[in-house]
C-alpha cells in the first residue's frame, strides 16, 4: 500500500499535520513541505519527499521505522530520517520512492 501513496495523499491533510506514534506518547509532526523527486523507479505513484517539522522541539529522534497515523489511510510504518532544525522546530524527512 506503501508503494500507492501520493504527494497529494499529504499535501491535503487536514491543518497539514500528521501524528506518529512513539513509545507511549503520541507526536503531532506539521507537514513542512512536499516535493517531487525523479522518477527512476517502478513505483506505481510519482516518488517524492516529505517534510515532517516537530514544531518547537530542540533534540531529535533517532531515524528508524516509526508508526504513523493518517486519517485516511491509517497506521503507516515510514523510515524516517532527522535533518535537524530550522529555526522552528525538528525537521525529518520520509522518501517515498
Amino acid at each position: 500500500m506503501i508503494d500507492q501513496l501520493s504527494a497529494a495523499d499529504f499535501e491535503t491533510l487536514p491543518e497539514h499535520r500528521l501524528s506518529m506514534v512513539h513509545g507511549d506518547k503520541r507526536i503531532d509532526f506539521e507537514v513542512a513541505g512536499v516535493r517531487a523527486l525523479p522518477a527512476r523507479s517502478q513505483r506505481p505513484a510519482p516518488p517524492f519527499a516529505l517534510l515532517l517539522r516537530d514544531k518547537g522541539a530542540r533534540t531529535a529522534l533517532a531515524q528508524g521505522t516509526f508508526r504513523y497515523e493518517h486519517p485516511v489511510h491509517g497506521a503507516l510504518d515510514l523510515f524516517t530520517v532527522p535533518v535537524g532544525p530550522d529555526g522552528q522546530g525538528m525537521c525529518y524527512e520520509i522518501i517515498f520512492n
